[in-house]
């Protein structure tokens, strides 16, 4: 595996106030190696920018995967830096999914992120059965939710 750790002499950081409701997961990712995420199809503000942040805070090294043009632009749109980020072009969202389960696939990442693309889209091409990820285990993702007025986070799983 490819992985890429913390430094040790990387600084413990606050969560920042957006993501105050998340410290302890955010405290508890901190003390795991961090791992190299590939993110696929990070076209929007929400994605790329959450996507730069976590590497920022070294809680994934991020590997992009999409259009990079597109990226850029968004990038630039949106003041993000991407500094020496790779980016693995691609022409459209499908070939951002086929690639991103490709470079799991190749042990280029561990862990695979969801970017601007549909859902549908990229567990298509996860549970492929000839170029997915498949296992004689049970595929399943999950994401998290912070609902302004419900006190506590949700995560939610399975919902394409």
């Amino acid at each position: 595996m490819n992985d890429v750790s913390r430094s040790p002499s990387a600084p413990a950081r606050a969560a920042s106030p957006d993501h105050a409701r998340y410290g302890q997961l955010i405290e508890a990712a901190r003390k795991v190696p961090t791992p190299i995420t590939i993110v696929a199809h990070p076209c929007d503000k929400a994605s790329l920018k959450g996507a730069m942040e976590a590497g920022d805070e070294n809680l994934i090294h991020p590997l992009l995967v999409g259009p990079e043009k597109r990226i850029r632009e968004t990038a630039e749109e949106h003041d993000i830096d991407l500094g020496d980020i790779e980016i693995v072009d691609t022409p459209h969202s499908h070939a951002s999914a086929a690639r991103a389960v490709e470079l799991v696939r190749e042990d280029k990442g561990s862990l695979l992120m969801k970017g601007s693309l549909h859902t549908d889209e990229l567990m298509g091409a996860v549970t492929s059965s000839t170029t997915g990820l498949r296992t004689e285990r049970r595929i399943s993702h999950v994401f998290v939710m912070d609902v302004p007025g419900h006190a506590e986070t949700l995560f939610i799983t399975d919902a394409a």
